[in-house]
């Protein structure tokens, strides 16, 4: 009799491992494919990356040095990001500035400063993206978005 229950225990352990072998091999497959799914709609269209920029704001990029952690600037050096009609008016050319600086003097919300002292920093189509995304969409800003694309067509421009 105890020989019975022993091998009723193990089939039915064999059957149970079995049956809900198969049912998580299939949710494992469902699981995959909806990631692949996902995996296409992000490629298709990246979420902006705010933390990245921030960290290239705040680090690798400079930024923070001269426009500060407010975006408000050190005037009557360095212009404010924070609401800046200068910027907000044409983001191809906040692309352009980020990469190879303003060479000219501007004029932002009213005020002039002048050209050819924003620090440089060599910064991949990437992080150039990140960056300015991130200044775009800070401190009361609504800029809108970057892409790799448009980066990359600035940087083709600037190369000509």
């Amino acid at each position: 009799m105890r020989k019975f229950f022993v091998t009723l225990s193990v089939g039915s352990l064999l059957f149970a491992a079995a049956c809900g072998g198969g049912a998580e091999k299939k949710e494992s497959t469902e699981t995959t494919a909806e990631k692949a799914a996902t995996t296409e709609v992000v490629e298709e269209a990246p979420a902006m990356d705010l933390a990245a920029g921030e960290a290239i704001y705040n680090g690798k990029g400079m930024c923070v040095t001269c426009h500060q952690a407010n975006g408000q600037g050190l005037s009557p050096a360095f212009p404010p990001l924070a609401q800046a009609d200068y910027l907000l008016e044409d983001k191809m050319r906040a692309i352009h500035q980020t990469m190879y600086g303003a060479k000219e003097p501007i004029v932002v919300n009213g005020q002039t400063y002048p050209g050819g002292v924003m620090t440089v920093v060599e910064m991949t189509d990437q992080e150039v993206v990140d960056v300015v995304n991130y200044i775009l969409n800070s401190w009361g800003n609504d800029g809108g978005t970057v892409t790799l694309e448009e980066v990359a067509q600035v940087r083709a421009e600037a190369a000509q």
